[in-house]
């Protein structure tokens, strides 16, 4: 079984450093782009098929 107090620590330990805080800003920027990308191709393709 996975330990997840473990994994939590660790993921807040690597969050600390100036690159994990690099990469959590990247990681959440890649998620909004692809979010907004999504939504984008949705309303295009409901404006056409209307």
């Amino acid at each position: 079984m996975i330990d997840v107090g473990g994994c939590i620590r660790t993921l807040k330990n690597y969050l600390s450093t100036p690159k994990g805080r690099h990469d959590a800003i990247d990681y959440a920027r890649a998620i909004v782009i692809i979010l907004l990308t999504a939504a984008a191709i949705a309303f295009i393709a409901k404006e056409v098929t209307d």
